[in-house]
């Protein structure tokens, strides 16, 4: 079980496309959620940590 609750507390890291600017972006995810902001370095726009993905 120890594996199990090792692997759902692991952060994952992606890029997705800005949904203003289309700029790729890193989000750190974990359970299905965002872990923390995530702010596009072109525009600013951020997409708030907690936020389902």
């Amino acid at each position: 079980m120890d594996g199990c609750m090792e692997a759902r507390a692991a952060i994952t890291i992606s890029e997705v496309p800005c949904p203003q600017c289309g700029e790729g972006m890193e989000i750190f995810i974990k359970d299905g959620a965002l872990a923390a902001d995530a702010v596009c370095e072109k525009c600013g726009y951020t997409i708030p940590a907690g936020s389902s993905v």
